[in-house]
C-alpha cells in the first residue's frame, strides 16, 4: 500500500518540475499559430465573403507543418551568428522564430481580403511565412524537449507540452472568437477593424513564449563535434533555398501549361481536377529533388556534410524496418488521420452555415472540444499502458472515422424546408435549398432590368405556420438613381438578438468613386463612413443599440464630394426586441450588380435562416473530439515507437510531417466537395476513407510481429 501510495505521488510530483512547467509554456507558444491559420481564418475569410472553395485552399498555408523535415536538418545543424553564442543553439533558433512568427500575424492583421485580390495574396503571404515559421518553432521544441531529459521523464514533458498547446489553441480559437464577436463582427456584419484587433492581440500574446525562450536554461547534450567550416553551413543553406525556389518557380510555371491543358482537355471533373494538380505538385517536387541532387553531385556543398544532414536519418531508418516494411510503415503514418484532418479542414465553416453564433463556435469547439481533446489524450495514453499499441492504434481509427456520422445528425437536426419560391422581373421561380438552406439561380438579365425588387417565399414542409416573405431592392439602371440602400437586416425588422450586435447597413452604388469622393451612411445625424467592395456594395457598421434606440428609426446615405453632398437616399426600418425569434425562419437574399452578368444571366443567391439543435452541436463536437484526442495519443505513441535515438530530432520531425502532409493537401478541396456534394454526403465520404486505414493497420500490425519475431530469432 506504501509503495503505491509512494508511486502515485512520485507520478504527481514529477508534473510539478521545473521542466515540466517549461514545457507547459512553451506548448502554450507552439499552440496559438495553428487556428490562426486554420479555424479561425476560415471564420474571417468566411465573413469577408471569400468563397469556401478559396477559404479551404488558405488550409495549404499550413503545409509547412508537413514540410519540416526538409529544413529539420538544418536546424539542427546550423549555428546562427551572435545568437548561438548567446543564446545556445535550441534557444537562438526558437527566439528567431517566435519572432517570425509575430511578424507574419501582424502581416496578415493588416490584410484585409474583403477589399480585393491583392490583400487575398497578402494575407496568404502572411499566412504561408507563419506556417513556415510554426514549424520552426515546433522543431526546435521538439528537439529542446528530448535533450532537456531522460528517457523516463519525457511522457510528463510530452504531456505537459501537450496541456500548453491544448490551452494555447483555446485562447487562439475561442479567446480570438470571443474577442472578435465582442468587438462586433459577424457573418453578414463583417467588420475588418474587429479582426485586426483580435490578430493583433494573438500577436501580442506570443510575446509569452519569447518571454520564456529567454529565461530558460540551454538544456546541456554533449553533441559531436562535426569539423565543418562556417562557408561549409552557408553553402549547405544555399543549395536548401536553391531547390526551395526551383520548386517555387516549377510549380508557378507549370500552372500556365496545366491549366491551359485543362481548358483543351474540357475537364470539369473536381477529382480530375485535383489529380492534375496533384501531378504539378509532385511533379514540382521532383524538380527542386533534381535541382538539390544536382548542385550536390557538383561540389556546391560539402557532400559527406549533406548526406549527414539529409541521408543518414531516412537510410537508418530503413535499414532497420526493410524496405518493404519501412515503406508500409510511412503508408500508415500518412493516411492514418485522413478522416478527422479533412473533416476538420472545414468544420468552422460547417458550423456557420448551419447558423451557429461565433460565441457558440468558441464555447463548443474551442472550450469543451479542446477540454475533451485532452480528456482524450490522457485516456489514450493510459490506455497505451494497458493495450498493445497496434490494437490501441484499430481502436482510435475506428472511432476518428465514424464519429464523423454524428455530423449527419447535426446536419438532419434542422426542419427541413419547401422549395423556395422567387420572384424576380415579372418572372417566378422554384428552387430547392440544400441541407444548410442554401439556394441559387440563374434569371434573364433583360428580365431584371424592367424590375427594381427580388422576392423569396420559404416554408417548412411541416409546420402549418405561415411562409416567410422577404424583398430585395437593386439598381436596374433605368432610373436615374445611382445609389440605393438596402434592407437594414433581412426582414427590415431589428430583433433582440440584432440589437446587442452591430449592424452592417448595406446599399449599392452604381459607378466608380472619384479620387475626392466618398460614402456614409448617417443615423440621427452621426455619421457612419461606408466601404464599397469591387461588386459595387458599399457597407457601413452601426451599433444595434442605436438603431434599436433611434427616435427616427431611419438611416440615410449619402455621396460626399469633399464637404459637397451629391447624392442621398434614407431608408426606414422597424424595431421589435419583445418577439420570440426561436425557431422563426429568416430569408438573407444576396444583393446584385446587375453591370458584372455574364451572357445575359445572372446568378441569385441567398439562405433560409433556420435553427439547428445546440444539443447535436455540442455532443457532436465532444464526441467527435474525444476520439481524435485518444487516436492522436496512441499515433504519438506509435511514431515515438518507430524513431532512433541518433535521430529522434529529425526522423520524429519526418514522421509529423508526412502525418499532415496527405490529409492537409486533400483537405484544401474539401470546400470544393462540400460545394458539388453537401454536407451528409461529404461527412459519409470521410468515413468511408476511414476503412482502408482499419485494413492497414491490421497489416502493418501483422508486419511488425513478424519483424520482431525475426529480431528475437536472430538475438537468440
Amino acid at each position: 500500500m506504501t509503495t503505491q501510495s509512494s508511486g502515485w505521488k512520485s507520478a504527481f510530483t514529477a508534473f510539478l518540475d521545473r521542466r515540466a512547467l517549461i514545457m507547459l509554456f512553451l506548448g502554450f507558444s507552439a499552440g496559438i499559430p495553428i487556428l490562426l491559420i486554420f479555424s479561425s481564418l476560415s471564420l474571417w475569410l468566411g465573413e469577408a465573403g471569400i468563397d469556401k472553395s478559396a477559404v479551404t485552399f488558405f488550409s495549404w498555408a499550413a503545409l509547412g507543418y508537413s514540410f519540416k523535415f526538409v529544413w529539420a536538418p538544418l536546424i539542427d545543424e546550423l549555428p546562427v551568428p551572435f545568437l548561438t553564442k548567446t543564446l545556445g543553439r535550441r534557444r537562438s533558433w526558437l527566439l528567431i522564430a517566435q519572432c517570425l512568427i509575430i511578424c507574419a500575424i501582424c502581416i496578415m492583421a493588416f490584410s484585409d481580403p474583403s477589399l480585393g485580390q491583392n490583400y487575398l495574396y497578402q494575407m496568404a503571404a502572411g499566412a504561408v511565412l507563419l506556417g513556415f515559421s510554426a514549424a520552426t518553432q515546433d522543431i526546435v521544441i521538439d528537439a529542446y524537449r528530448i535533450e532537456l531529459a531522460e528517457t523516463e521523464m519525457q511522457t510528463v514533458l510530452a504531456s505537459t507540452y501537450n496541456a500548453g498547446y491544448r490551452i494555447g489553441m483555446i485562447v487562439a480559437g475561442a479567446g480570438a472568437l470571443f474577442l472578435a464577436a465582442y468587438l462586433g463582427t459577424a457573418k453578414g456584419n463583417y467588420i475588418y477593424e474587429a479582426w485586426k484587433t483580435t490578430y493583433l492581440a494573438m500577436a501580442g500574446v506570443m510575446l509569452v513564449g519569447i518571454f520564456t525562450t529567454l529565461i530558460i536554461r540551454e538544456p546541456k547534450v554533449e553533441r559531436i563535434h562535426k569539423d565543418y567550416k562556417r562557408v561549409d553551413y552557408y553553402r549547405l543553406v544555399a543549395v536548401f533555398f536553391a531547390a526551395v525556389i526551383s520548386f517555387v518557380l516549377s510549380y508557378i510555371y507549370s500552372g500556365t501549361a496545366v491549366d491551359a491543358l485543362k481548358e483543351q482537355l474540357g475537364i470539369q471533373d473536381s477529382f480530375l481536377l485535383f489529380c492534375f494538380e496533384a501531378v504539378r505538385f509532385i511533379g514540382s517536387g521532383a524538380v527542386a529533388l533534381a535541382v538539390g541532387a544536382s548542385l550536390v553531385k557538383m561540389g556546391a556543398v560539402n557532400q559527406h556534410m549533406a548526406y549527414e544532414t539529409w541521408v543518414n536519418p531516412i537510410a537508418d531508418f530503413f535499414k532497420r524496418y526493410g524496405i518493404k516494411l519501412a515503406l508500409v510503415l510511412l503508408l500508415l503514418i500518412g493516411f492514418y488521420r485522413i478522416s478527422d484532418i479533412i473533416a476538420g479542414v472545414i468544420s468552422n465553416v460547417f458550423y456557420q452555415d448551419l447558423n451557429f453564433s461565433k460565441e457558440q463556435i468558441a464555447e463548443a469547439v474551442k472550450v469543451y472540444g479542446v477540454i475533451f481533446s485532452l480528456v482524450g489524450g490522457f485516456l489514450g495514453g493510459l490506455l497505451a499502458q494497458r493495450m498493445n499499441i497496434m490494437k490501441l492504434m484499430f481502436v482510435g481509427a475506428v472511432l476518428a472515422s465514424s464519429t464523423n456520422l454524428i455530423f449527419i445528425g447535426l446536419v438532419k437536426s434542422g426542419q427541413p424546408l419547401n422549395d423556395v419560391e422567387i420572384s424576380a422581373g415579372g418572372q417566378s421561380y422554384t428552387v430547392h435549398p440544400d441541407e444548410t438552406g442554401a439556394w441559387k439561380i440563374k434569371v434573364p438579365v433583360d428580365s431584371l432590368k424592367t424590375a427594381q425588387t427580388i422576392q423569396a417565399k420559404a416554408s417548412f414542409q411541416q409546420d402549418n405556420a405561415a411562409p416567410v416573405t422577404v424583398a430585395m431592392p437593386y439598381l436596374n439602371g433605368a432610373d436615374a438613381n445611382q445609389i440605393l440602400l438596402l434592407p437594414v437586416t433581412a426582414d427590415n425588422v431589428i430583433n433582440a438578438n440584432e440589437s446587442h450586435n452591430s449592424i452592417v447597413v448595406r446599399g449599392q452604388f452604381a459607378q466608380t468613386l472619384q479620387d475626392n469622393q466618398k460614402l456614409q451612411v448617417l443615423l440621427d445625424g452621426k455619421p457612419f463612413e461606408a466601404v464599397l467592395d469591387k461588386d459595387g456594395i458599399f457597407s457601413a457598421a452601426i451599433p444595434g443599440k442605436d438603431l434599436a434606440s433611434s427616435a427616427t428609426q431611419k438611416v440615410t446615405a449619402q455621396l460626399l464630394n469633399g464637404q459637397q453632398v451629391q447624392a442621398s437616399i434614407d431608408r426606414s426600418y422597424n424595431v421589435n426586441t419583445s418577439a420570440n425569434m426561436a425557431g422563426v425562419l429568416d430569408i438573407d437574399i444576396q444583393p446584385i450588380n446587375l453591370a458584372a452578368a455574364d451572357q445575359g444571366q445572372i446568378e441569385l443567391k441567398g439562405k433560409v435562416i433556420k435553427s439547428y439543435s445546440s444539443l447535436w452541436l455540442y455532443f457532436a463536437i465532444i464526441v467527435d473530439n474525444l476520439a481524435s484526442g485518444l487516436a492522436g495519443a496512441a499515433f504519438i505513441a506509435f511514431l515515438s515507437s518507430l524513431t532512433s535515438v541518433s535521430f529522434t530530432a529529425v526522423q520524429y520531425a519526418i514522421f509529423s510531417s508526412l502525418m499532415t502532409l496527405t490529409p492537409k493537401i486533400l483537405g484544401g478541396y474539401s470546400g470544393t466537395i462540400v460545394s458539388n456534394i453537401g454536407y451528409p454526403k461529404f461527412f459519409l465520404m470521410t468515413t468511408l476513407i476511414g476503412i482502408p486505414i482499419l485494413l492497414l493497420v491490421i497489416w502493418v500490425g501483422k508486419l511488425l510481429r513478424d519483424h520482431n519475431a525475426q529480431l528475437n530469432g536472430k538475438g537468440e
